[in-house]
């Protein structure tokens, strides 16, 4: 135990880390918001919705992942807990090429569905199927980037090299937006707009070549050998599975809505969706940062990654509650500001309910992060697989009795169960981390109840008022009731640290 003591991440490391990952993804946000406007201008409502539609496929290129990525991250990063990096290099080189041979096979398939959902899947005018049906096939060619970016960022985030790959993802994800802005002046079609989407993946493709190069000296003599894939095939099967229902339990709502209502109305979904799913920055950040951090400790050190878990999802509410409730109590004045009374009036309770659910989905992923850390993957999957047989029946029931609100409040019925019962889940297979697991049952609990204000009718002043009220009740209770005398020490002790920085 203590020979690979010293190649474990401590959960300072993890914060530092996820501080990176929160940079990365959150600076190009401002960008995006000013973007967004001058882009639906551009595109009109029905393009726009259809790209935002468009978009989801790059997620759903995980699919054919085949759990290779996140298997490659978990053993690369047990190696260098004992030592043994040296020998990741060939086993790296061998997961690139097999998702790069994975994402050409995701692009003819992809390619290949493409004009059966537009003809069949999307309620467009015939004159604008033409173009969208190019616009996709253009972004499929993009699927071995795709793959070949998560394998590398499966090297990059085993040696956690976040710092470096976030210099990277930040100018990037801004010309992601503003690419297709630029492009649009140019060409005013979907086809440009997907032109400059895969110009991103392919520099984003060499940016994490240059620092896997850096981080792993050895990848430059490594040789492929098919074989080593055999011992990760076991957990990367059922993260397969995963990855299977994962994709379409994120993305479903937004085609079956497509195949349901007009393309434009698709946008007061989706444009609420995209903005307040940027929230998960935050989630994304720390799971991101602490998955390799699980895989490097949890057999050397359990006391540790009790550590990285319980202070990974206190972080995770004690950030988003507060940005969460406020953008909720204040959904219809932003909406309104941001994009008109109009489209304020159709998307305001929706984008109450995402916000509630992209904050219980944050825990949940912390928690199936862990799972698949401690080799647990099959239990994910099989949750997944359940799980979707349930929501798809619900989500379409509640689309079509309630419209676009039924499909939100669907969507955070799934989050608040996937988060309750998957964090008991992991409280039983790794029992370290039970103690958190039950003081998380009553900050759960606590959202819940907070979140009822959204049904509140509310003009401006009264949206202020709650969400101040909300924010500093929240505050008071979970340092009281959440946090033990632990928490609030190392806390106070590290914001006096920022503050004096």
């Amino acid at each position: 135990m203590s020979e690979a003591a010293p190649n474990v991440i401590r959960t300072a490391g993890v914060m530092h880390s996820a501080m990176w990952n929160v940079i990365g993804r959150l600076a190009p946000v401002a960008v995006t918001l000013l973007v967004i406007p001058p882009l639906i201008a551009l595109l009109g409502t029905a393009r726009w919705g259809i790209m935002t539609i468009a978009l989801t496929l790059v997620g759903s290129f995980g699919i054919f992942d085949l759990g290779l990525g996140r298997a490659l991250t978990r053993a690369i990063a047990e190696d260098i807990a004992h030592g043994r990096e040296h020998e990741s290099a060939d086993l790296a080189l061998t997961g690139m090429l097999t998702l790069g041979g994975l994402g050409v096979l995701a692009a003819f398939v992809s390619a290949g569905l493409t004009g059966l959902y537009v003809d069949h899947g999307l309620r467009i005018s015939s004159g604008l199927r033409i173009e969208t049906r190019d616009a996709i096939w253009i972004l499929c060619a993009t699927a071995p980037l795709v793959l070949v970016n998560a394998a590398l960022w499966g090297v990059i985030s085993a040696f956690h090299q976040f710092r470096a790959a976030n210099l990277i993802n930040i100018p990037i994800n801004i010309f992601y937006y503003v690419g297709p802005l630029l492009a649009l002046h140019l060409w005013n079609s979907l086809c440009a707009v997907m032109l400059a989407l895969a110009a991103c993946r392919f520099t984003m493709t060499i940016g994490y070549a240059a620092i896997a190069l850096r981080v792993m000296p050895s990848l430059r003599r490594a040789r492929a050998h098919f074989s080593l894939l055999a011992p990760l095939w076991k957990i990367g099967g059922w993260m397969t599975a995963s990855n299977i229902t994962y994709p379409i339990l994120s993305y479903c709502d937004r085609f079956l809505i497509g195949a349901m209502v007009p393309a434009a109305a698709i946008a007061y979904y989706t444009t609420p969706l995209d903005v307040i799913g940027r929230f998960s920055i935050v989630t994304l950040a720390i799971t991101g940062s602490a998955f390799p951090s699980f895989a490097r400790s949890f057999r050397v050190d359990e006391a540790n990654t009790r550590d990285i878990f319980t202070h990974s999802a206190l972080t995770i509410a004690g950030i988003l509650f507060p940005v969460c409730f406020a953008t909720a109590m204040l959904s219809a004045p932003l909406l309104t500001l941001w994009l008109g009374a109009g489209f304020a009036a159709h998307g305001a309770m929706i984008a109450s309910l995402l916000c509630c659910g992209v904050l219980l989905s944050g825990l949940d992923s912390l928690a199936a992060g862990l799972l698949d850390a401690i080799g647990r993957p099959d239990l994910n999957a099989k949750f997944s697989m359940v799980e979707l047989v349930i929501y798809l029946p619900l989500l379409a029931l509640q689309l079509h009795l309630f419209g676009l609100v039924g499909a939100a409040t669907a969507w955070v019925l799934r989050c608040t169960l996937d988060c309750v019962l998957r964090m008991e889940i992991a409280g039983r297979c790794y029992t370290p981390v039970a103690p958190a697991v039950r003081r998380l049952r009553r900050l759960v609990f606590l959202v819940l109840v907070f979140f009822g204000a959204v049904f509140i009718p509310r003009d401006t002043l009264t949206a202020l008022g709650l969400a101040a009220t909300g924010i500093s009740l929240f505050t008071l209770i979970f340092w009281g009731m959440v946090l033990d005398s632990r928490d609030r020490t190392q806390l106070a002790s590290r914001i006096g640290v920022f503050l004096r920085r």
